[in-house]
């Protein structure tokens, strides 16, 4: 179940080119950046994005900030909007969200958003928005303009339709250009209908779980001085397992990460930390050249800090997630307090491979380029500690 609906001072995914934050040779405050009160996320109910979201983007809850929908060209072909999520509005300081491409579904309401590119539907109202391309709003409209026709289920205020529309209600001091607007598009409910297609917090916290159980197949960590050397042994079907558990202490202190994947083609790192800052930086570009094959499973986390790029797909459905540099891979939290960029790379590797892995077909759609946030889930396993 989802257990974060508008979580405060959290977010959703993403990509632009960020350099490396240079960690040197100090050995980070383990606990640095780690969010001192939870409870404040989960009471204050909203989501605050500061970065781009380069991919789609799925939120369980409100989004507020950000910029989203870049570079669609890049990821696979989906029903998914550029982004989707409940209320969506504009930072407390004034900044606006954007939507370059793939439109917005949103079960709530818009206010201080401009959509460039793609259909919208709205369930709520919209005010002070600008949407590009042709939209439906159940609710009413004030302070905004259309361009590319919409469907209004309440009245129109103050506000520039251009493109033709249909009105349910009253118009008060509005231009509204053009004939009569038809309704939903099959573009518009093929969106509406992926939004609301699977159980995001399940499918993912039973992946978490199914990875946690696999074995290690013999792949190992050199740790020297400040350095953790990365090497893999795939199984004949190119899979390596990294049993992280009796290192990852330590592991998540050091200054550098450096990686031999050995051909491997998916890379689950199963870790049981509950909290973690991250500042290691990963030599050699590494962050960008390994994101889309490696995995790094937080099965127990209630808190994941990253400080420098990192690379892979971050799995972590208890997790508040704080990034403040850019992430190479997938995000899939249960909330995120996002500070920098995540540059959703679609997953690489095999998930058919991993046999105790539940509905691979679903788990492959979500990490071929759809990043999402409040997804956290009940555990079921003994062994997870609350």
């Amino acid at each position: 179940m989802h257990v974060t609906h508008e979580c405060h001072r959290c977010s959703i995914v993403h990509h632009v080119r960020g350099s490396p934050c240079g960690a040197g040779n100090r050995t980070p405050d383990r606990h640095a950046g780690i969010e001192p009160d939870e409870r404040r996320v989960a009471d204050d109910h909203r989501r605050q994005l500061r970065g781009h979201v380069h991919g789609r983007t799925w939120a369980a809850g409100s989004v507020t900030g950000g910029e989203y929908g870049n570079q669609l060209e890049k990821a696979p072909a989906s029903n998914y909007a550029g982004l989707t999520a409940g209320n969506v509005s504009a930072s407390t300081d004034g900044g606006r969200v954007n939507v370059n491409r793939g439109g917005v579904v949103s079960s709530g309401s818009l206010n201080g958003v401009t959509v460039n590119e793609g259909t919208n539907v709205v369930a709520g109202n919209v005010a002070n928005s600008t949407l590009n391309r042709a939209s439906y709003v159940a609710g009413s409209v004030s302070n905004s303009t259309f361009n590319g026709g919409a469907y209004v289920g309440g009245s129109v205020a103050h506000s520039n339709i251009n493109g033709g529309a249909t009105i349910g209600g009253a118009v008060a001091n509005s231009n509204i250009n053009g004939s009569g607007f038809g309704g939903m598009t099959a573009e518009m409910n093929a969106n509406r209908s992926a939004a609301a297609s699977t159980d995001f917090g399940k499918v993912l916290g039973d992946l978490s779980d199914s990875l946690a159980r696999l074995k290690s197949t013999g792949s190992t960590v050199d740790i020297s001085g400040n350095q953790a050397t990365f090497t893999a042994v795939a199984d004949a079907g190119g899979v390596a397992v990294f049993d992280l558990t009796g290192i990852d202490d330590t592991l998540f202190t050091l200054g550098e990460f450096a990686f031999n994947l050995n051909g491997a083609s998916t890379v689950i790192m199963n870790t049981d930390v509950t909290t973690a800052s991250i500042h290691a930086n990963f030599l050699a570009g590494s962050a960008e050249t390994i994101g889309s094959r490696v995995i790094w499973n937080f099965h127990d986390a209630t808190n994941v800090a990253i400080g420098t790029q990192f690379g892979g797909s971050v799995l972590a459905t208890d997790a508040l997630v704080t990034n403040t540099r850019d992430i190479e891979g997938g995000l899939f939290a249960r909330a995120l307090n996002l500070q920098a960029q995540v540059h959703v790379q679609p997953f690489a590797g095999n998930v058919d491979l991993l046999s105790p892995v539940p509905e691979p077909t679903e788990v492959a759609m979500i990490m071929a380029g759809l990043a999402m946030f409040g997804v956290g889930h009940v555990r079921r396993r003994e062994c997870f500690k609350r």
